[in-house]
């Protein structure tokens, strides 16, 4: 079993996968706060959470996923940048659960939203945002 593990923390997409769950939790607690607390639209909180989940990823992406060594100012620009179009295919999904379908879960349409954006993201975070 401990084997197994290795294994599987050696592969970068799983790497990135766990991140994405952090990252998950953040824009869930986040979409709450600016929602729920703040009162904001769920549609403008959504914005607001997207960005503090995404700096989150780029942090822990940074570190356990990428291991980077490079300059940090220019790889969060570029992980920004790359995770910026990613982010209009998930808000786009997001928006679109919550406009179209009456009653849709704010919540699950987040989870949703994010699993249709993830592989995009990885793919432009690996050979662009963190490349060496």
């Amino acid at each position: 079993m401990n084997t197994l593990l290795r294994k599987l923390l050696e592969n970068q997409f799983i790497r990135f996968g766990m991140i994405g769950v952090s990252g998950l939790a953040v824009d869930l607690t986040a979409l709450a706060f600016f929602w729920q607390v703040i009162g904001l639209d769920p549609l403008i909180a959504r914005i607001l959470s997207i960005w503090v989940a995404m700096s989150n990823n780029w942090f822990w992406n940074r570190i356990f996923t990428f291991r980077s060594t490079g300059r940090p100012l220019g790889e969060y620009a570029r992980f920004v940048l790359v995770n910026s179009v990613g982010a209009v295919i998930n808000y786009s999904t997001y928006g679109a659960l919550i406009i179209l379908m009456k009653d849709f879960s704010t919540y699950l349409a987040v989870i949703l939203a994010t699993l249709t954006s993830m592989t995009f993201n990885f793919v432009l975070s690996k050979v662009y945002a963190f490349k060496s």
